[in-house]
């Protein structure tokens, strides 16, 4: 029978479905019995709920699968959530008092944050620039779902915050936006109000290049309007893009989420207009120590990383001055400018080079 139902519908059915679950207090009661049990599973499942839901849709054949892949990937979400709670009241309480600055020597120019819709009910604009001091996050490229977020932090602190403008309106736009024209007259009508830096963060699967027109014309817009691209890709899918044309930039979302280090360094070799940043990547240092192979490439690249976040659940807001303070762990058993560059550096030269 679902095969009888255009792959569109199922696919919007999808996203109604995600929208209705992740609100419904039902499940989040299902998610407190569950919590007990996932929650000491810790980063294995972080790292299932960061599987891209764009990803799993597609290669969803049926109304049951597709269903089943919301939920999984919804409730895994909800428990990460739900393992943070206990750390929700006292994270509103520090973000309305004076922050606990960081040494000043590792400040962090973040170059992944996003402050979507679901997190403007639970922190405030000053909430949310009040925890990026308390992070020692000095400065954010920053992307949300809808780009008003953004907007409403650069309104607050335009001076801390640089604008990458997502080609998502809607929590349905990354199934989608490779396939709708609509994205890019969306784009060119948005870009010349307001100083963005980049176009990004978006979702790219290996192929679509190849496939579709919309990426390829995003791209001809990043050149067009000399902007970066924060594309959130395997290693495969970002070679795709850098192949389009040699005088795009890119800045590579999660180092891939998945890329070893040698794949990493392959493409930092091949392709000198590659930044990556490091949002999510546990496996820089496991158990806060530098891995040999991350540390022979930073140092290698030294200017060519960049610290990033994605603050893309409300817990990781809640958790972002614990996650900084990991991350300078590791940075401080670097050579003290390779950290620094990475620190924020690499984000300043390149990023708030491409402003007006």
């Amino acid at each position: 029978m679902s095969s009888h139902i255009p792959r569109s519908v199922r696919l919007n059915a999808l996203v109604r479905l995600a929208v209705l679950v992740s609100r419904a207090a039902l499940v989040r009661l299902a998610v407190r019995a569950s919590t007990a049990v996932l929650v000491p599973l810790g980063a294995p499942v972080r790292q299932a709920a960061l599987v891209p839901q764009v990803a799993l849709v597609r290669l969803a054949g049926s109304v049951a699968l597709v269903v089943l892949v919301a939920l999984g990937t919804l409730v895994v979400a909800l428990v990460i959530d739900s393992a943070s709670a206990a750390r929700v009241a006292q994270a509103h309480a520090n973000a309305v008092s004076p922050a606990v600055q960081p040494s000043e020597d590792l400040r962090i120019f973040d170059a992944h944050i996003h402050y979507n819709r679901d997190v403007w009910s639970l922190y405030s604009v000053d909430e949310a620039l009040a925890i990026l001091d308390q992070a020692g996050i000095y400065k954010a490229f920053v992307s949300s779902t809808p780009d008003e977020g953004s907007l409403q932090l650069a309104a607050r602190a335009p001076d801390r915050i640089v604008l990458d403008l997502r080609p998502y309106r809607t929590p349905s736009d990354p199934a989608t936006w490779t396939r709708d024209p609509s994205i890019v007259t969306y784009l060119e009508e948005r870009l010349p109000e307001r100083h963005y830096a980049g176009i990004g963060e978006f979702h790219l699967m290996p192929g679509e290049v190849q496939r579709n027109e919309v990426p390829r014309e995003v791209a001809d817009l990043a050149v067009q309007r000399g902007l970066i691209l924060h594309a959130h890709a395997d290693a495969q899918a970002v070679e795709e893009l850098l192949q389009l044309r040699p005088d795009i930039r890119v800045l590579w979302a999660h180092a891939g989420m998945s890329a070893s280090p040698g794949g990493v360094r392959q493409l930092l070799e091949l392709h000198p207009n590659l930044w990556v940043e490091l949002a999510l990547r546990s496996d820089v240092a496991p158990s806060g120590r530098l891995d040999p192979a991350w540390a022979a490439l930073f140092t290698d690249y030294p200017d060519r990383f960049m610290i990033g976040t994605d603050t893309w659940i409300p817990s990781q807001w809640t958790r972002l001055p614990s996650l900084m303070a990991d991350v300078r762990v590791w940075l401080r058993q670097l050579p003290p400018e390779v950290a620094r560059a990475i620190a924020s550096g690499n984000a300043e030269r390149v990023l708030t080079s491409l402003l007006p």
